[in-house]
């Protein structure tokens, strides 16, 4: 079985539930862990504001005293905003962390305006029409793996979703710095990962870790691993490859707290 959820929003970004709610339905789901992980800084409508970040801080203490039985985590899924790698937070951000998600969204404040032509209007036109050009591909790589380079990255979310890069050469730079490449249930419609069946199976050929999120927007969706479960049976993702499948997984940002 699963024992943690480590991608679920609340009404603070993009989500319906409050952290107690979101909380309280991963107790019921049996989960051992769960994070709390609304989007960044950054984005442009559903963004974590600054301001709320202590009452986010406060709703999470509180929901550690009422419910001891679940090791609750706060995190953010962050975003990039730069082909040089970057994302939206700062260095002094991670001390408040357990968790540090990341992936490409649409409507993010860009680090540099040459980011806009950059990253954000070639893929948003490119993804549009459902595909990419090779040349963007490349550059959307290389922010990844930058990316990867700066920052203490536990999950890599969604890849390929609004952004097309080198999926397996993603994920084996994940691995050299211990990042996991997540399974999300939210953009497994009908049956079908943001990566094809075909970059799965070629990231099963690096030595990368996976992770199952539900990226839960609403409570009822949290725990809620059905899709995954389709495309590893499908695929044939041993479950010693994946973090979160019977075990907890060690973070990469947590570890370099010790």
């Amino acid at each position: 079985m699963f024992l943690g959820d480590y991608h679920t929003h609340t009404v603070y970004s993009h989500g319906k539930g409050t952290v107690s709610d979101n909380v309280r339905a991963a107790v019921s789901a049996g989960l051992k862990q769960i994070a709390i992980t609304d989007h960044g800084f950054r984005h442009l409508t559903y963004n974590v504001r600054r301001s709320d970040w202590p009452h986010i801080m406060d709703d999470v203490a509180a929901a550690r005293a009422a419910y001891p039985q679940i090791d609750i985590l706060l995190g953010l899924e962050t975003n990039f905003n730069s082909t040089e790698g970057y994302i939206d937070i700062e260095p002094s951000d991670m001390r408040y962390l357990d968790i540090l998600v990341c992936g490409y969204h649409k409507l993010v404040f860009p680090r540099r305006p040459h980011d806009i032509f950059r990253l954000y209007a070639p893929n948003f036109f490119l993804n549009s029409f459902g595909k990419s050009s090779a040349k963007q591909t490349a550059r959307n790589t290389d922010a990844y793996i930058k990316a990867l380079e700066k920052y203490d990255i536990d999950i890599i979310s969604h890849i390929n979703h609004g952004c097309r890069v080198d999926a397996p050469a993603v994920a084996q730079a994940a691995a050299a710095y211990g990042t996991y490449i997540e399974l999300n249930c939210k953009n497994m419609h009908g049956g079908q990962a943001s990566m094809t069946d075909a970059e799965l199976e070629a990231v099963l050929k690096t030595d990368a870790m996976f992770i199952v999120d539900s990226d839960a927007h609403s409570p009822d969706k949290i725990g809620v691993f059905d899709k995954a479960e389709e495309i590893i049976n499908r695929v044939g993702i041993p479950r010693g490859r994946i973090a979160n499948w019977e075990r907890l997984p060690d973070f990469r940002s947590r570890l370099s707290k010790v």
